[in-house]
């Protein structure tokens, strides 16, 4: 009983490992004369192509059998897959490839198995790029001209409008006219700066975020300083499109120069904020349809990032500590206000506030705001994967959680050194195969179990219009 067991175990490893391989059940759902036992040698590529065909399957060329062995292409006389295990990663590694590049195993399959030279192209497209092409890379002819973080804002819409509201109230406004005079300072080194990305030769990291209160500008400023200054990526000399640090007048120019430079970058950093706009998600949508990787950087506040904001804003806005606290809780979750009775009795009598409390409150809105924000991409929304418009892959949106995982994240795309596992995952009875990143856990790539959609998605998707 234990060698028929052993038997029929090897059996149906082998048709399992083939069917995962080619993306499909066996053509010929009981062959005759399966080999009952691993070859004790190996299993080589002549063996190989005989397995394929004894379940109707087509056979492949060396280079693929090469790629099953170890990951190379050049056929080397006499390898073999020398047991279950070393096959088994050999049609892991072929999945991935299927997946990464054509969304679908079986059309990778056939698209990779039998033609060498497309085999070749695509393994090539996976190589690391080596980090000596940006260490060496030469300083831009138009550096930028930095602009402080507490001076960001001053790029925004929303001040000049408050300046000139102040100043028709009050022509003489000391503070006003000196403010006036920044903003056009600034204006100007941000022009100079917006001229200095569009000519760049390179343009890596495209930032999308929305910013309109003078807080945001300035956090953003110093968030994009904390990930491109970070010890993994800061050697690479990485060009980076920083949103706090360009001005453009015209709403038509700057979308044309904003869809130029999403257009070049090889990937784009999303922050997920408080709330977010139509422009900063078309952004994230943009790069998406490209094919291209978006990391959603998605904070996770401990209770003295939370607090400390608190300080900080209220020595920027020179308001108290209680009222700032109010607006947090109102911009985290408006609900509040009439669902928390003791938060309606706070907006009513601010002088009533319960300091420790309140506290706690935002810490804890705080939290649950971003931890929902993040499991809204990362599980929820179906925008959080979207198809490459040229393929029709599936592409999904990797989540991270902390400066050090955007920074990593960064190099690995840039360097071509991505890692992915495979995952079958069961969604409602139906099984759905998910290539997901390794450093954020997210969804990169998905083929799904919808028999009747993939069907209908690749016959219509990729065929010309008639």
């Amino acid at each position: 009983m234990d060698l028929e067991a052993t038997v029929a175990d090897v059996q149906r490893t082998l048709r399992q490992l083939l069917e995962d391989l080619t993306g499909q059940r066996p053509p010929i759902a009981e062959p005759r004369n399966i080999p009952e036992a691993y070859p004790t040698d190996g299993l080589g590529y002549s063996q190989f192509n005989e397995l394929l065909l004894l379940f109707g399957y087509d056979r492949v060329t060396h280079a693929f059998f090469q790629f099953l062995c170890d990951g190379t292409l050049d056929y080397k006389i006499g390898c073999a897959l020398t047991s279950l295990q070393e096959l088994e990663a050999g049609v892991e590694r072929s999945r991935k490839l299927s997946l990464l590049f054509f969304g679908n195993v079986k059309f990778g399959f056939k698209r990779l198995a039998r033609d060498a030279d497309e085999l070749f192209r695509y393994r090539a497209a996976m190589l690391p790029v080596d980090t000596e092409s940006f260490e060496k890379r030469h300083r831009a002819v138009v550096p930028l001209q930095e602009i402080s973080s507490d001076e960001t804002y001053y790029l925004g819409y929303v001040v000049q409008g408050e300046l000139k509201n102040r100043l028709e109230k009050n022509p003489e406004d000391a503070d006003a006219l000196c403010q006036m005079r920044a903003v056009e300072a600034v204006r100007e080194k941000g022009i100079r700066n917006q001229h200095a990305y569009l000519v760049s030769d390179h343009l890596d990291v495209y930032v999308a975020t929305s910013m309109r209160q003078r807080h945001e500008y300035a956090e953003v400023a110093d968030f994009a300083r904390a990930v491109f200054t970070h010890d993994r990526i800061r050697t690479l000399n990485l060009r980076y499109f920083d949103p706090t640090q360009a001005f453009c007048y015209d709403r038509i120019d700057k979308g044309l120069a904003e869809a130029l430079m999403l257009r070049r970058a090889q990937c784009t950093l999303y922050l997920a904020q408080e709330s977010d706009t139509l422009g900063k998600d078309s952004e994230l949508a943009s790069t998406l349809a490209q094919g291209k990787p978006v990391i959603a950087y998605v904070p996770s506040p401990t209770n003295e990032d939370v607090l400390g904001s608190v300080e900080r804003l209220s020595a920027l806005y020179g308001r108290t500590k209680e009222a700032i606290v109010l607006e947090r809780l109102q911009a985290l979750s408006p609900t509040l206000a009439w669902t928390n009775g003791e938060v309606r009795r706070w907006l009513d009598e601010p002088g009533e506030i319960d300091w420790d409390r309140a506290a706690a409150l935002l810490v804890e809105t705080a939290k649950r705001h971003y931890d929902k924000r993040a499991d809204t991409l990362r599980k929820d929304h179906p925008l959080g994967v979207q198809v490459h418009l040229e393929t029709g892959v599936a592409n999904g949106v990797l989540v991270v959680r902390s400066v050090n995982e955007c920074a990593e994240l960064i190099f690995r795309i840039v360097t071509g050194n991505l890692e992915f596992r495979i995952s079958k995952e069961l969604i409602n009875g139906v099984e759905y195969h998910m290539l997901r990143e390794t450093v954020s856990d997210s969804i990169f790539r998905v083929m799904t179990g919808d028999a009747m959609l993939s069907n209908c998605f690749w016959n219509f998707y990729l065929e010309p219009s008639e």
